[in-house]
């Protein structure tokens, strides 16, 4: 990043440039590093020397990468706020630093919940990258609209979004980003249960990626969001088929793990099919796999799947043996949910074998559960209120701070005015002055020549 400061001279300012160009690439280095907390001392130490002050706006913004990265999102906005706010940043040499702190703002804004404000800051920075001229960034901030637009449940807005992106990504040649873009598109019909225009967007992406990189991760990826859209939309024989083709991508670079959780959606989409032997077969395939790996809720998924299978085949005693097992391994991981859907079920299977009694008491356990979570989600958006609160708080002090500045500079401006007045009322008096005594020297001297020609007269006489 160009380095600027006010009415520098010529050598001046390379010397500056030089001098501050190994700081600002080695913070950059100790946070891509993870070294954070060096990176944030450097930054306070250059934020806290009024000597540095033309780079204040770059460290305050590195700053607030460092608390990004962190966790801790209110102090990140916060430093993001006051780079925006630095004169410096308004520079034309800045302006790609203005843009890409804004758009960190942003993401701020919108993992605090506050996706108006996200998205006003994302559209500024829209505005920054077609004044720069980037297309890269001018794409990057057409996708971050979207984002915050579907959330916002605006999808013709947020799709308009993506398809601009997509349209600058074509121009550009870009098959990685243009990839990328399909899936995108993809995962926004598939949230919003458009499982049909899914299958569209995800067929491109991977026709897209086989002629590029073929990269087996991310084809192995898109190859299990084209199965979920054929699933949503009851088309089983597609969604078995896609689901095989991942696990062939996957079983090129012999990734087992990923293998057993498709497994655990062949043994899904049996089951959703009226399959149940097939679909107990592929969740014990998973479990045996899984056992290999430590324990996580792929273990609850494949349970899940198999006690879907053995209770469309009526063999209640496994499924209760399972449901144990699930309710233990939830307990465990703290999956709340999980964990009270197994109680649930398991008060299901007791009343469909008559014991009434122990039905009960599992559904109450059940609803205990239900209530736990429903404290937890209490507590939750008591605290993202809380947060949000918070950052509406930094934005006001920071319009405080704003405004405070601007009364500072408005009273130097008043009180350089006030110099230049005295200046300029001193200068009109001394030229009055001088002026005066000119007159005055000038009119002795106008007397005495004319009294001289008097008495040079007298003498001629």
């Amino acid at each position: 990043m160009w380095l600027k400061r006010l009415s520098p001279s010529f050598l001046f300012l390379v010397l500056t440039s030089f001098a501050f160009a190994q700081p600002v690439s080695r913070v950059q280095q100790l946070i891509d590093e993870g070294k954070y907390d060096v990176a944030r001392n450097l930054c306070d130490s250059v934020i806290n020397d009024p000597s540095q002050k033309a780079n204040w706006a770059y460290y305050m913004s590195k700053q607030g990468d460092v608390y990004y990265f962190l966790g801790d999102l209110k102090e990140s906005l916060k430093y993001y706020l006051q780079a925006l706010e630095r004169p410096s940043i308004q520079h034309p040499e800045n302006r790609l630093l203005r843009e890409e702190t804004t758009s960190y703002a942003g993401f701020v804004y919108r993992e605090l919940g506050l996706d108006k404000k996200a998205e006003e800051f994302f559209r500024s920075a829209l505005d920054q990258a077609f004044i720069i001229g980037d297309s890269i960034e001018i794409a990057i901030c057409y996708y971050n609209i979207s984002t915050v637009l579907l959330t916002q449940g605006q999808l013709d807005e947020s799709m308009e979004m993506l398809e601009k992106a997509y349209e600058i990504d074509v121009i550009r040649k870009d098959t990685s980003a243009i990839g990328f873009d399909l899936t995108m598109m993809g995962n926004a019909m598939l949230k919003t249960n458009q499982g049909d225009k899914a299958v569209k967007y995800y067929r491109e992406s991977i026709d897209l990626l086989l002629k590029s990189s073929g990269n087996y991760n991310s084809l192995a990826k898109r190859y299990g969001l084209l199965a979920e859209a054929f699933f949503t939309i009851s088309q089983w024989d597609s969604a078995t088929y896609y689901t095989q083709k991942s696990i062939e991508s996957y079983a090129e670079k012999s990734d087992s793990l990923h293998i057993g959780v498709q497994w655990v959606k062949l043994a899904k989409i049996a089951n959703s099919s009226g399959n149940p032997n097939l679909g107990m077969e592929w969740a014990q395939k998973a479990r045996s796999l899984l056992s290999k790996y430590p324990v996580s809720s792929n273990h609850i998924f494949a349970n899940t799947s198999l006690i879907e299978a053995n209770l469309s085949k009526a063999n209640y005693q496994n499924a209760l043996s399972l449901l144990k097992e699930n309710i233990d391994l939830s307990g465990k991981l703290g999956l709340l949910y999980e964990q009270r859907d197994s109680q649930q079920k398991m008060a299901e299977v007791y009343h469909l074998l008559g014991q009434h009694q122990t039905s009960y008491l599992q559904s109450k356990l059940a609803n205990d559960l239900s209530d736990s979570i429903s404290t937890l989600e209490t507590a939750k958006a008591t605290e993202q209120m809380r947060v949000r609160y918070d950052a509406e708080k930094i934005e006001s002090e920071n319009k405080v701070l704003q405004l405070e500045n601007q009364v500072t500079r408005a009273e130097l401006s008043e009180r350089e005015a006030e110099i230049r007045n005295l200046i300029l009322i001193g200068t009109i008096l001394m030229i009055i002055g001088v002026s005066a005594i000119i007159i005055i020297v000038m009119r002795s001297r106008y007397r005495m020549r004319l009294l001289q020609a008097e008495i040079n007269e007298l003498r001629a006489r």
